[in-house]
């Protein structure tokens, strides 16, 4: 993750970002106000709200034309019925603009993500299928591994959240490829920016400890987790350890709630098919947490 929008992003301006872009489809946008609202206050940061109409709602079927007076009829009202969300956020002493354009939502919020420099978005999910991409969404799914930003994603799952804005315990699975080591301090200094705790989780898969010495495999990850926590300065935040071995997903959405996860920090790996975490693992966590997970894309 080295730069979006020009930008080149370090682990500060990840941790805590300075503009926050909230994709809001208007319907979920009472369960993603809270969270937008506490990261902005713990970040110091400016929010952008972005909501993206689609062309087919106001073309011609006849034309497919779109009539200009009607597309900004359309859009005058959607900022009027988005604007009591602006005022809420101004109203917590945060700086929060709207932009409302026509046009398909993952090339809108794209450009918003240009556009306003932000180094965090903001989104919501919903259940619309049994295979995963549907379950989250096509436009989550076209998102997560293309944006270069992290994703929060509040889930179908976690729509009642709002107590989850301002975490107390952040669960990040460690996949022991590429660079963990950096995601992992990003994990670490998100627990540090909202005093929570942070387990950190590495998942055997069955197939890996049927070839090899199992014992071998859990004490070498636990003693590479125990080196890394070493390592940290004192007076870090509280940060424990967990090695198990099973199917990832599960033993992630398992651990999670184990620990009352507020936040799992989701690393996903478009290239590597080899990847801790290929596309269809990150899913079935985004689509069955139940509580927000924030995803650090490579």
């Amino acid at each position: 993750m080295q730069k979006c929008c020009d930008q080149v992003l370090t682990r500060d301006i990840l941790a805590s970002p300075n503009h926050i872009l909230v994709a809001t489809d208007m319907v979920d946008l009472d369960c993603l106000l809270p969270h937008a609202t506490a990261q902005a206050k713990a970040s110091h940061s400016k929010v952008t709200i972005v909501h993206a109409i689609y062309p087919l709602y106001v073309a011609s079927l006849e034309t497919a034309v779109v009539p200009s007076d009607y597309e900004a009829a359309l859009v005058r009202d959607v900022r009027r019925k988005l604007g009591d969300a602006v005022h809420q956020m101004a109203a917590e002493g945060i700086h929060c603009d709207l932009t409302v354009k026509i046009g398909g939502a993952g090339e809108v919020i794209r450009e918003e993500l240009s556009r306003t420099h932000s180094s965090r978005l903001i989104m919501g999910t919903h259940g619309r299928g049994k295979l995963r991409q549907f379950a989250l969404g096509s436009v989550a799914h076209e998102l997560i591994t293309k944006v270069g930003v992290p994703i929060f994603v509040v889930g179908p799952h976690a729509r009642d959240s709002a107590k989850y804005a301002s975490p107390r315990r952040i669960l990040h699975p460690v996949s022991f490829v590429g660079g963990y080591r950096e995601n992992c301090k990003l994990a670490l200094d998100l627990a540090t920016t909202y005093g929570a705790e942070l387990t950190l989780l590495h998942v055997l898969e069955k197939s890996e400890v049927e070839s090899t010495n199992p014992d071998r495999s859990i004490t070498w990850a636990r003693n590479t987790l125990g080196q890394f926590i070493a390592e940290l300065p004192e007076n870090t935040t509280a940060v424990h350890t967990k090695v198990l071995f099973g199917q990832v997903a599960a033993e992630i959405l398992k651990t999670a709630s184990e620990i009352n996860a507020d936040w799992i920090v989701l690393s996903t790996d478009e290239g590597s098919q080899s990847g801790f975490f290929k596309e269809t693992r990150a899913f079935e966590v985004l689509a069955n947490a139940h509580c927000p997970v924030l995803t650090l894309g490579r």
